[in-house]
């Protein structure tokens, strides 16, 4: 999972791109980078680490210019890497020709790595976003498409997510995938084109949301404005309803809906129906509070932030490297003093993916006298891998992939588990056939799984 930011028409372009990618720092810690074009033509500096220490004061005077794009990464393909870092440049002859930042995951990388190692490409790192830059760029410049047909023929070979941003010279291209997989906006700041993965960036720079950019869309902009080229058929859309449940801030919208008002239909579907009977709701912070919120006031519980976060540690879901979720979990809350003794708490999270931290959590609860720990889910149990975007790629440390609610609830050490049930999920989005819903179903939109890095039919 990433995100991106574009920036067109702006003396400050590289100060506002560089201040969308700190509204989106959620979204990636591992590494980030920004591209720019300047009257020397594309400059870029990426690093490892966050959006303040590798974007400082004098990297972004660096990087002057009108026009730039950029990224913040956590990897999904490819190791934690500076090669791995976007955005990526495509050189010919030694001279940058574009820039190219996506977000998403491709599951044809296998043949689409032997096509160029056949063409005598030599790719630096190991990312998803390095291959599209290199297939766009060969066929544009060594077949003779040009830039806007080869696109369309990325799109055409290429499966998978990716919302992308492709910065020349003189233009701005976007461009997203047919199933409209990741979330990629428009927006405007004194007639400058703004886009990013979350429109939380445009309220960070005073913008104005204006649309989210199509399934399948292709647009372009120049210095005679924008213009709505031909893409590829849409195909859906199938929206990752993961956004809503976990990865963006509750202040973005996506997807037409705004997140807080998902989490809070998610958290009153979750309590639907549940006969629990217990002294407060507890919810795991930050991207459970709204639904736990919503939980505890449909069940006329007392609701308390019972667990204090420290928010200079990372999202421990997305920490690449296991023995480091072990740590950022300690690291990252503690409960209040006192609090827990001899109370009977539901628990609420928004997913259980591999189970690490609402382990931990439970077990601090009760070495904290809690009386009993109750689990809710804000989502029904993730199964199945996720090939477009989100870092499940190995079935089996799913903690629900081959074990019932009784199962998963026992080897986390709580005395009972309930999941939002499919249905009500559904019921806490306006559009519930427009959203993937793989992870825990099985059924991939695209009528295939990759394995790894192939991909095989079922």
């Amino acid at each position: 999972m990433c995100g991106v930011a574009g920036v067109f028409g702006d003396e400050k372009a590289v100060t506002l791109c560089c201040e969308a990618l700190f509204a989106q720092q959620h979204r990636g810690q591992d590494s980030c980078g920004l591209a720019s074009c300047s009257k020397d033509g594309l400059v870029r500096h990426r690093g490892m680490g966050l959006v303040r220490d590798v974007l400082s004061p004098d990297v972004l005077a660096s990087l002057a210019g009108t026009s730039a794009i950029g990224h913040v990464r956590y990897p999904t393909q490819g190791a934690a890497t500076l090669e791995n870092a976007q955005p990526h440049l495509f050189l010919e002859d030694g001279r940058p020709r574009f820039a190219l930042a996506s977000n998403g995951d491709i599951t044809n990388l296998t043949a689409l790595r032997a096509m160029l190692a056949e063409r005598g490409v030599a790719l630096q790192g190991t990312n998803d976003a390095e291959v599209i830059a290199a297939c766009i760029g060969v066929w544009a410049f060594a077949d003779g498409l040009g830039l806007e047909e080869a696109i369309r023929e990325w799109m055409r070979q290429g499966r998978g997510a990716y919302s992308t941003l492709l910065l020349t010279p003189d233009r701005l291209y976007a461009f997203r995938d047919p199933h409209g997989f990741r979330p990629l906006s428009l927006g405007e700041r004194e007639g400058a084109v703004l886009l990013a993965s979350e429109t939380v960036a445009f309220d960070v720079l005073r913008g104005t949301f204006l649309e989210e950019i199509p399934p399948g869309a292709l647009y372009r902009w120049d210095a005679g404005g924008l213009a709505r080229l031909q893409g590829a058929s849409p195909c859906g859309p199938h929206h990752c309803i993961f956004e809503h449940i976990y990865f963006a801030r509750p202040d973005s919208r996506a997807f037409s809906e705004r997140i807080f008002e998902v989490r809070r239909r998610i958290g009153e579907e979750l309590a639907n129906g549940d006969p629990v009977e217990a002294d407060v709701v507890v919810p795991i912070p930050d991207s459970s509070n709204y639904i736990g919120l919503a939980y505890a006031h449909a069940k006329g519980l007392p609701f308390a932030l019972g667990l204090v976060r420290n928010h200079y540690i990372g999202r421990s879901f997305i920490s690449p490297d296991q023995v480091m979720r072990d740590d950022a979990v300690r690291l990252k809350f503690n409960p209040l003093p006192g609090f827990f003794e001899g109370r009977r708490v539901v628990l609420v999270d928004d997913s259980i993916v591999r189970g690490t931290t609402i382990r931990k959590l439970v077990r601090m609860m009760r070495e904290n006298g809690a009386r009993e720990v109750h689990l809710r889910i804000g989502s029904p149990p993730i199964r199945f891998s996720c090939y477009y975007g989100i870092d499940t790629p190995v079935r089996e440390r799913l903690a629900a992939a081959f074990r019932s609610p009784e199962e998963v609830a026992k080897s986390l050490g709580a005395d009972s588990l309930r999941y939002l049930p499919m249905e009500g999920l559904r019921c806490a989005v306006s559009s519930p056939d427009h959203y993937c819903y793989a992870c825990f179903t099985g059924d991939y939109p695209e009528g295939c799984k990759a394995e790894g890095d192939t991909v095989s039919g079922g």
